[in-house]
């Protein structure tokens, strides 16, 4: 394996506050909201982010869309503007340029119908040149040289109206994307991952499914998931209603049940309501809105249920992985991260715990097993298990995979993905 170095050096610092002031404008009318979508119909690539809060909601709510486009930059105030009609451009094959965009997306599909459907998202092409999920503040400094100054991370985006130090704050979240984006594709250019980036940026469009489909609930509670038998199919069936209770009240799950009741519950079984205020996390708050004869109810609901009829985030032929592999998962796992360290790849980039076990149980949908990362690692892993190859360990160059000798072949050379 070769070491890869980032090819863009580091610029000058300086602080954001020794630069000139850059306009923004501010849109709370449908008239120049329309005039910025017809801007941005037009352009090839528009930076994008969204302001938004879940805290006491179920659905996040839009307090502040940012948007750049060419060298404006428009702060909108949906309180004011109907957003639905961007969707026409977040539909078209105009590049988003985003950092962190997975929520955004989210919000975006709820308030337009539609999210972007090209996406180039800095935060994931820094994975690919060795940066650990960076901030944005962090990629403008190394990449721009400029100290973006910090945030409030408590500010209520729906005060109105905002504060010029808030607005320039939410202004500088567009402000630089497309000077990141050009510093960051000649990078990936440079190393060959362009098509590597744009492959990972694509599959998180794909990953984005706004709420829970409530029959996969309870898979969210650790805890439930260690649930056997009966246990788990009440708890399966209590964490789908409620689910469905705090969609259609708009409130965060735990307003309804917290995690330690619905496991109580599970554990419990209780048949009589005077049951219930025995149980941890599950008190006359919790009931206050919710009927104790429900809530038996549904025990009796899962009671009844066979525990194969679970809804479940594995398909039922999904074999399981075998004991005698679980070593394997502790070992590849630290070979990756190695591959990782030579690459310059952030190591959650190429591969989890999650991704080898599923690789190793010959999962059809493995990460490992396609793409860019099969070729890096996902076939040695297969030679590996397989007998035809091993780890050593080297002073300079930490963990190598190599091939194992044979009477075929006497050669012992290094593997080098």
């Amino acid at each position: 394996m070769t070491r890869r170095r980032r090819l863009t050096s580091p610029a000058n610092t300086a602080s954001i506050a020794d630069l000139p002031d850059q306009d923004f404008e501010w849109i709370s009318n449908q008239q120049d909201f329309e005039r910025v979508v017809d801007k941005a119909s037009k352009a090839q690539r528009v930076a994008l982010d969204t302001e938004f809060h879940r805290e006491r909601t179920y659905w996040p709510s839009v307090a502040l869309v940012q948007i750049r486009v060419g060298g404006e930059t428009f702060l909108v105030d949906p309180t004011e503007v109907d957003l639905s009609s961007f969707a026409s451009v977040l539909a078209s094959e105009t590049t988003f340029v985003m950092h962190a965009a997975l929520q955004d997306i989210e919000v975006l599909e709820r308030v337009c119908g539609t999210g972007p459907q090209q996406i180039f998202d800095t935060q994931i092409a820094a994975g690919f040149l060795g940066m650990t999920t960076p901030s944005l503040s962090a990629l403008v400094e190394r990449y721009l040289g400029l100290r973006l100054p910090k945030g409030d991370r408590l500010t209520d985006w729906f005060e109105r109206p905002l504060r010029l130090n808030q607005r320039e704050y939410a202004a500088n979240d567009v402000r630089y994307l497309f000077e990141l984006h050009d510093a960051l594709m000649a990078d990936l250019e440079g190393l060959g991952r362009k098509d590597w980036a744009q492959d990972e940026c694509d599959l998180l469009i794909r990953k984005v499914k706004p709420g829970v489909a409530p029959e996969l609930a309870w898979t969210r509670i650790k805890e439930a998931r260690h649930l056997r038998g009966r246990s788990k199919a009440i708890a399966a069936v209590i964490a789908e209603w409620r689910e469905e209770t705090a969609q259609r009240r708009n409130v965060p799950t735990r307003f309804v049940l917290s995690d330690l009741a619905v496991v109580g519950i599970a554990q419990r079984a209780p048949s009589r309501a005077a049951e219930l205020k025995s149980i941890r996390g599950l008190d006359g708050r919790s009931l206050k809105d919710t009927s104790g004869q429900e809530i038996l109810d549904l025990v009796s609901k899962g009671m009844s249920l066979d525990p194969t009829q679970i809804a479940t985030l594995e398909p039922e032929e999904s074999p399981q992985l075998e004991k005698e592999m679980r070593a394997a998962v502790t070992l590849v796992s630290a070979w990756i991260a190695q591959v990782a360290k030579n690459e310059d790849l952030d190591p959650a980039l190429l591969g989890t715990r999650s991704d080898i076990s599923d690789l190793l149980r010959g999962v059809t949908t493995a990460r490992l097993g396609a793409g860019w990362r099969s070729d890096l690692v996902g076939n040695h892993v297969r030679d590996l298990v397989a007998g035809k190859a091993a780890l050593a360990f080297d002073a300079h160059q930490g963990l190598v995979l190599e091939e194992r000798f044979s009477s075929k072949n006497q050669n012992n050379e290094n593997f080098k993905p």
